[in-house]
């Protein structure tokens, strides 16, 4: 499994490089997952499109600190698909150090929204072991729906995501999670994001609730920088965390 996950990883990366056959601006409007809060919409890049992302975290957990950085490539191969290949790095007291999971995702946008109908999209991925000392896999479907507000230049947007995991390693095999978000353009380059999470936990009878904020800066037309922070609500959730990343489109 570990070897499939590798070569899978690989392949989609080079194929995703020698498809693009132009250059997409970034889109500081286009939520992403961690960039820089959880809420994602319900938008792909555009077809042909490349994209870099990369996320740094710190959280502060009961069980200690938490570091993560992660890397992303998206790539539009077809109109309203998009594929992300993601390969993460976590350290700190509450984790184990090292290399996690490689992650392989699709992503297909059903619609563009109407005057009362929101844009839906629907997102499947799965996380593959790089280490020989585990075994099985985690698979999550997502579903995301956005929504602009009224016809203020501001597109004010709600944004609902909900997704629920398998993982046949953990405790609790089954999980659920919930997004809140909203989002808002203070200015012709930045956006101000903030979300409400729910999300059931590794461990059984466990549940997190945060609150997050964050802003979106477009610093150039392919580059988009974010920086964000969040709250646990009660006492199973993260007490903080921060995030910092960006976005490059190629």
């Amino acid at each position: 499994m570990k070897l499939i996950g590798k070569r899978i990883a690989i392949a989609l990366v080079i194929w995703g490089f020698m498809g693009s056959g132009m250059v997409k601006a970034a889109d500081h409007l286009n939520l992403e997952e961690g960039l820089p809060t959880e809420v994602e919409d319900a938008y792909p890049i555009p077809y042909k499109g490349i994209e870099l992302q990369g996320q740094f975290l710190y959280q502060q957990t009961e069980n200690g600190e938490e570091f993560g950085l992660e890397s992303r490539i998206e790539f539009g191969f077809a109109p309203n698909w998009q594929g992300r290949i993601t390969l993460p790095f976590q350290f700190g007291s509450a984790v184990e150090d090292g290399i996690g999971n490689v992650g392989l995702e699709l992503f297909y946008n059903f619609n563009a929204e109407g005057l009362s109908t929101p844009a839906f999209a629907l997102s499947g991925s799965v996380d593959f072991p790089t280490s020989s000392d585990e075994e099985g896999f985690e698979g999550t479907i997502k579903l995301i729906a956005t929504k602009t507000l009224g016809k203020a230049v501001d597109v004010d947007r709600l944004h609902l995501n909900v997704a629920y995991t398998y993982d046949s390693n953990d405790e609790r095999r089954n999980r659920l999670r919930a997004i809140l978000g909203y989002s808002r353009r203070l200015g012709s380059e930045t956006i101000l994001v903030t979300d409400f999470v729910y999300e059931q936990e590794e461990e059984e009878e466990r549940d997190a609730y945060v609150l997050e904020l964050g802003v979106r800066h477009q610093v150039h037309p392919l580059t988009v920088l974010t920086v964000g922070a969040g709250a646990g609500l009660t006492a199973d959730s993260p007490d903080f965390r921060i995030t910092a990343g960006f976005q490059h489109s190629l």
